[in-house]
C-alpha cells in the first residue's frame, strides 16, 4: 500500500466515523423526542380521566 492509498483509506474511515457520530446523535434525539411525546400523551390521558371523573 502506498501513501496515497493509505490516505484515501484513512479518509474513508474518518468519514465512516463521522457518519456514525451523526447517526448516533440523530438516534439520541429521536429517542428523547419519543420519550417526551409519550410522557406528554400520558399526562394528557390522565388529565382527560380526571376531567371525566369530575364531570360525572
Amino acid at each position: 500500500m502506498n501513501i496515497t492509498q493509505v490516505r484515501e483509506h484513512l479518509h474513508r474511515l474518518i468519514d465512516e466515523v463521522d457518519d456514525l457520530y451523526v447517526l448516533n446523535g440523530l438516534y439520541r434525539t429521536l429517542i428523547a423526542d419519543k420519550r417526551q411525546r409519550e410522557s406528554y400523551e400520558k399526562e394528557q390521558l390522565e388529565k382527560a380521566k380526571k376531567q371525566t371523573r369530575n364531570a360525572g
